[in-house]
């Protein structure tokens, strides 16, 4: 396994699922936009989902998908939260702490 390309392929992954994530919430925003919006963040979230199956070939499945959706789930948070200023209570914050570890431990543990 190449460890360097693997991290690069998680981290677009997590771009890609970010910018979706962004272009839905800016098409639910913005009268008249929904169709585009939903087309465009669909274009980067579909495309996204060759990088899992791509990573799904060169290391367990089941920490491909945890890790890969997990740390999506946890950026597209803090991008929605920072981008669109809504902020984040502490109980949400212990959550993303929660995840982190939680990811931490299912790629620490054999494969």
């Amino acid at each position: 396994m190449n460890v360097p390309r693997v991290i690069a392929m998680v981290a677009l992954f997590w771009a890609m699922q970010v910018v979706a994530q962004l272009l839905f919430k800016w098409g639910s925003d913005t009268p008249g936009r929904a169709v585009l919006g939903f087309i465009s963040g669909q274009a980067f979230g579909v495309t996204s989902i060759v990088l899992l199956m791509l990573l799904y070939k060169t290391m367990n499945p089941n920490v491909a998908l945890g890790v890969c959706f997990g740390g999506a789930f946890l950026a597209a948070q803090i991008a929605l939260a920072v981008g669109y200023r809504t902020g984040l209570a502490t109980t949400q914050y212990v959550g993303i702490v929660a995840i982190a570890a939680g990811m931490s431990l299912l790629a620490a543990g054999k494969h």
